[in-house]
């Protein structure tokens, strides 16, 4: 499939009905998950030439990458991974 009909794809996908309703979630996951989800996103949320990225808007982005910090803070990760960060 096409870079231009994944666009479409996912664009449709994400314009659907109910798709900006809130949803509340619950969950437990360890530390070493929230830091490897927070890295995926944020490895996500920066990869060039992305049909993905490129089909949605800019403000679901900063949502989450508000949710990435979110989840560093809640597991009481954000120093160390400020620390991780510093030495790549």
């Amino acid at each position: 499939m096409e870079v231009k009909d994944l666009k479409w794809v996912y664009d449709t996908v994400l314009s659907g009905p109910g798709m900006d309703e809130t949803v509340k979630l619950n969950f437990s996951a360890s530390r070493k998950l929230i830091l490897l989800l927070t890295e995926v996103i944020l490895i996500g949320t920066t990869i060039k030439g992305n049909a993905l990225l490129e089909s949605i808007d800019k403000e679901l982005i900063k949502e989450l990458d508000a949710l990435r910090t979110d989840f560093l803070e809640k597991a009481k990760l954000s120093k160390l991974n400020n620390q991780l960060k510093a030495l790549v």
